[in-house]
């Protein structure tokens, strides 16, 4: 009986020695555990594009206020160079007004060639900023109506800008301008000196 009670025990053991040799080991291996690198942070400075050609499409005018004024779409071409909060803008545009009246119509024809103007961001490292800026133009004001009576004006024409850009970082930007201006020196002067004059434009290049 007691030989028999060994015998059992000791088989026991075996089979529970043998279990214990067999249980794998789950224990993690921690020199395989790879770290994930950190997100970029969202709140880092955006890199506006240093410079882009544009087009634009805009209208000008100097009597705003008046009824019945057929203004066709003026074009132009620039180039702006940014650096920082600062940018000089080249630009060269064409724009007509036709006028009708009791008294008759009016033909304006406008243009500027060339343009620079300097412009400041007030938000140079946001991706959209509002802008200001002045320059001068070497360009021309052109002016006929029905009665025969004309007037034209060729030199310096200073004036202020003031706009708004989108998308400075991206491949295609626009912007929205409004440009003020007042024929100053003249060349070329024939009849009255031409009034102040508002342009609005709209712009897309890369």
């Amino acid at each position: 009986m007691k030989k028999t009670f060994t015998t059992a025990f000791l088989t026991i053991a075996a089979a529970f020695g043998f279990a214990q040799d067999v249980t794998p080991d789950v224990r993690p291996n921690l020199t395989q555990l790879e770290v994930t690198p950190a997100l970029p942070s969202l709140k880092e400075k955006v890199t506006p594009k240093k410079s882009f050609g544009y087009l634009r499409m805009g209208v000008s005018d100097t009597e705003l206020n008046k009824t019945d004024i057929q203004v066709l779409p003026g074009v132009g071409l620039g180039y702006r160079l940014v650096a920082g909060s600062s940018a000089i803008d080249l630009s060269a545009s064409f724009n007509r007004r036709k006028t009708v009246s009791d008294e008759g119509r009016e033909e304006t024809w406008h243009y500027t060639v060339p343009k620079a103007n300097y412009l400041y961001y007030l938000s140079a490292e946001s991706n959209n900023s509002f802008y200001a800026g002045a320059g001068l133009a070497w360009g021309g004001v052109d002016t006929r109506n029905t009665d025969g009576d004309k007037s034209s004006f060729i030199g310096l024409i200073p004036n202020v800008a003031l706009g708004y850009e989108l998308n400075r970082t991206g491949t295609l930007r626009s912007f929205i301008q409004l440009d003020v201006s007042q024929p100053a020196i003249a060349a070329v002067k024939e009849g009255a000196f031409p009034k102040t004059f508002a342009e609005l434009a709209v712009g897309a290049g890369f």
